[in-house]
């Protein structure tokens, strides 16, 4: 009886090869517009429910429903940030400047009410008159540095205006993956069930609800953020608050640190003789508008995402640690997806057990 011929092992070895370089071959071509495609299904699956919504009203046009939620994008996203950039230019010299004026000018007198307060308001009068003296000191030697600093702060800006590219990029492709997106859902479903088995089956729809649960929890801090700092500016007196407020929005969006906004208006109240309000608006910004997200966002992201607390917490900021602002969403969803594949694993009966369970079942 003849027997098929088996492969030769350099057959094997041949064909092994070639597929490893063809891999290899189509990951070097994308890898340039990687981060794009990143952002780009990031943002086609968090916007995937507005973009149906927009489809089922215009009658099916999938393609006029994509255009229209990248410009939505394009307007809310885009262009606050390349203002941000391109006014950043502007800004540096200013800051300089005002810097300068500052190290001149030196803390103003204590005011009244600081020395009049009973048992500390000498020692605190005192307190300040010598802080001024050591500021004085302190600012005359920092001098030296401030250029370097404002090259330093310009060449951040030319990283980000990098990143702002990569976005629109992003942004762009988003558009593509929203139009296609009912057959390229399909295609991930079924590698994700070649690759899965069983347990892949509800992976997608993890990875989806995590996803939109991260920009939720992103969108709803940050709002969240600027309406505290908003209203801390409208106590304090701060011109142009609700431009400020905004802009703090923008900063939290791009997850900047929210003092970027509120500490230059607390050295303006400072130095514009409010010393209370600038007490008061420094309190406010620290100890609220800086460090409500680091327990609001993770919280709003599982509760999106129907996870546990503490692994999006996890998720959250070893996500920005490992992989910079993307790794927000990365982070959740890959410890989503071994959080729902361990749990699948433990849920099956293993080999042995089943065994078991037959041999006790069996007649004598």
């Amino acid at each position: 009886m003849s027997q098929s011929p088996r492969p030769l092992p350099y057959d094997v070895m041949i064909r092994t090869a070639a597929i490893a370089l063809l891999t290899l071959a189509c990951f070097r071509v994308i890898l340039p517009f990687l981060g794009a495609l990143t952002w780009a299904g990031i943002i086609a699956l968090s916007a995937w429910p507005v973009f149906v919504w927009l489809r089922d009203r215009l009658g099916g046009r999938k393609k006029t429903a994509a255009l229209t939620v990248v410009l939505a994008l394009a307007l809310a996203l885009i262009a606050p940030l390349t203002l941000m950039v391109l006014t950043l230019a502007d800004a540096v010299p200013q800051a300089t400047r005002m810097v300068s004026d500052l190290i001149g000018i030196g803390l103003p007198p204590p005011p009244a009410w600081l020395t009049s307060l009973p048992f500390v308001g000498q020692s605190l009068s005192d307190l300040w008159q010598s802080t001024h003296s050591d500021l004085t000191t302190l600012f005359a030697r920092l001098k030296p540095y401030i250029n370097e600093a404002a090259l330093w702060t310009l060449g951040q800006g030319a990283a980000f205006g990098k990143g702002l590219l990569e976005l629109v990029i992003a942004v762009i492709l988003s558009g593509v993956l929203l139009a296609y997106g009912d057959p390229l859902w399909d295609v991930f479903e079924r590698i994700v069930a070649r690759l899965g088995g069983r347990m892949g089956g509800e992976l997608p729809e993890l990875v989806a609800r995590t996803v939109r649960g991260v920009t939720t929890g992103v969108v709803g801090t940050a709002l969240v953020q600027a309406l505290l700092a908003l209203i801390g500016f409208w106590i304090s007196g701060v011109p142009g608050a609700l431009v400020l407020g905004i802009v703090c929005f923008i900063v939290a969006i791009a997850q900047l640190p929210t003092l970027l906004v509120w500490v230059p208006a607390t050295i303006w109240l400072f130095y514009s003789g409010d010393t209370g309000y600038a007490i008061f608006l420094g309190l406010w910004g620290a100890l609220l508008v800086q460090n409500i997200d680091n327990f609001l966002k993770p919280y709003l992201i599982s509760q999106g995402a129907g996870l546990p607390l503490p692994l999006i917490f996890l998720g959250v900021i070893g996500g920005l640690l490992a992989w910079g602002m993307i790794g927000l969403f990365l982070g959740p969803t890959v410890l989503a997806v071994g959080y729902s594949v361990f749990g699948r694993w433990l849920q099956q009966e293993t080999p042995a057990a089943t065994v078991d369970e037959a041999a006790e079942e069996s007649p004598d």
